[in-house]
């Protein structure tokens, strides 16, 4: 069976991931914007800003071993002015001598392998990053690898290029059905319709422990505790506080879930650029994924207030970043339930307002439960809305469905087994699917359209528009029109200033 593409938009180095490339050249050179990625201590390069990492190999490859829990290789993408369908061969062909030899890590089904757009930096096809594109796709789908990988871009038009050479059958794997309804929810986020509620599941790719194996791991430091019996974990972590004492039961949490990677789900998720945002978890993986897309951008709404039409993100159980806001024990969640009712209406108003999207989030929470009965009150006074559901829920499994306490959602199951792993590869899968069909529907999906760096990749129908759209600019009267500054709003998103 073969491995998917995943494409994001993000920052690479950020990636939860086994195994990751970077390119250099021929004398083994590689730009230190990608230190984070690789082991210290390494030589300065022939230039400023680069580093040495030793001359590639016959196939343009230098193996740097293991480094943060990653494998890393460099790939020589500028040695004998590579062609860019000789560029995808060579990349490929890396990925998947790499592929094939790793071990998923962080419960995932199977390894993920992380890579930049090859070849459009200094690698000399800067200006060809159509054909880079085109290339890339193509040969991945006449030899796809075994290997997951995640093409992760910095560039909002390499996004829009990459997706637009996305065709139907890269997402062969999934079942009919979940790509109809990841069509329906990406052209929901497209149309700037969805909102997003994401639950501890989404993070545990990343390698952060569950709820309740993160209470015992604190336990087994304290011979005194004795979690035995005990099913509910807001009690768990009640007894922990009074044998260990606030400050050092958060500092346990703290340390356990303190991270500065995102999974490849909260890439996708954040792609869908989506500005309104809650979450139910106290780590830092989503908003350091919406950093890689927004920038700073972004309002965490624990640490400040949503400012105009910025994108945020509201951390309903407060945030690892301040530890003294995290609701963690019974008395803190009565105490939230009282203080903060104003957060929950907030979650209301997205299920009154908008399509919610639940990821990793199993609808057992008894505060969520509370607030959405609230909701439910309202929408059988609203003629149309009966009917109509609220949200949508993303489920591992029929179990999971089974297990969900709140009825006014699309309850949607990833897989019909129970293999949550497998399930959990399904999801990614979907979201993959769900980010396609956003970027595609957005008003900024062509935004390469007359960006000069992708015109020798255009289709015949793209370059006979772009022609025209620039003789219409060139006319100096045209301007004079009081439709103009329309005009400049369209030449805007399509990727060039005029």
């Amino acid at each position: 069976m073969s491995g998917h593409l995943f494409v994001a938009h993000g920052d690479l180095t950020r990636l939860a991931c086994d195994a990751v490339l970077v390119p250099c050249d021929g004398a083994g050179n590689v730009s230190d914007s990608w230190s984070a990625l690789l082991p210290p201590g390494l030589p300065r390069g022939d230039h400023a800003g680069w580093l040495r990492v030793g001359r590639p190999d016959a196939d343009g490859v230098v193996d740097l071993g293991t480094h943060e829990q990653r494998r890393v290789v460099a790939l020589d993408t500028v040695s004998g002015s590579l062609s860019p369908a000789e560029l995808a061969e060579r990349t490929w062909a890396a990925v998947e001598r790499l592929g094939s030899r790793l071990v998923a890590r962080d419960g995932r089904h199977r390894a993920l392998v992380a890579i930049p757009l090859v070849g459009t930096g200094d690698g000399g096809l800067a200006g060809r990053r159509g054909e880079v594109v085109a290339a890339l796709l193509e040969r991945r789908r006449d030899q796809p690898p075994t290997a997951d990988v995640a093409l992760v871009l910095r560039d909002r038009r390499d996004v829009a290029a990459v997706q637009r050479h996305r065709v139907d059958d890269d997402w062969a794997c999934l079942p009919p059905h979940l790509r109809c309804e990841a069509d329906r929810l990406g052209t929901l986020a497209g149309e700037g319709r969805l909102s997003l509620f994401l639950g501890a599941g989404v993070s545990m790719p990343v390698g952060l422990p569950a709820w309740w194996s993160l209470l015992r791991s604190i336990a087994a430091e304290d011979p005194v505790v004795d979690l035995t019996g005990v099913d509910d974990p807001l009690d768990a972590a009640s007894r922990l506080v009074r044998s260990r004492g606030t400050e050092r039961f958060l500092d346990g949490v703290v340390t356990r879930v303190t991270t500065g990677r995102h999974g490849i789900g909260h890439a996708l998720l954040a792609g869908l650029r989506v500005r309104q945002n809650v979450t139910t978890n106290f780590d830092a993986c989503y908003e350091t994924a919406l950093h890689g897309v927004h920038g700073d951008g972004v309002d965490v709404l624990t640490r400040s207030v949503a400012d105009g039409g910025r994108p945020w993100l509201l951390k309903l159980h407060g945030d690892v970043a301040a530890p003294a806001s995290l609701v963690l024990t019974s008395e803190q969640y009565a105490a939230h339930a009282a203080d903060h009712q104003a957060l929950d209406g907030v979650v209301q108003a997205l299920l009154l307002t908008s399509h919610l999207l639940f990821v990793g989030f199993s609808l057992t929470d008894a505060s969520f439960l509370r607030l959405a009965a609230q909701v439910d009150v309202v929408r059988r006074g609203s003629a149309g809305a009966r009917t109509t559901p609220s949200g949508t829920a993303l489920a591992l499994t029929t179990r999971d469905v089974r297990t969900a306490g709140y009825q006014g959602l699309t309850v949607l199951p990833m897989s019909q087994g129970l293999d949550h792993p497998a399930a959990g590869r399904v999801l990614e899968i979907f979201l993959d699917r769900l980010a396609w069909t956003a970027a595609r529907t957005h008003d900024l999906s062509s935004e390469y359209l007359l960006d000069e760096r992708y015109t020798s990749g255009l289709t015949a129908a793209d370059t006979a528009l772009k022609l025209q759209l620039l003789a219409l600019v060139a006319r100096p009267e045209v301007g004079d029109s009081a439709a103009w500054p329309h005009v400049v709003e369209l030449f805007a998103r399509l990727g060039r200033r005029v």
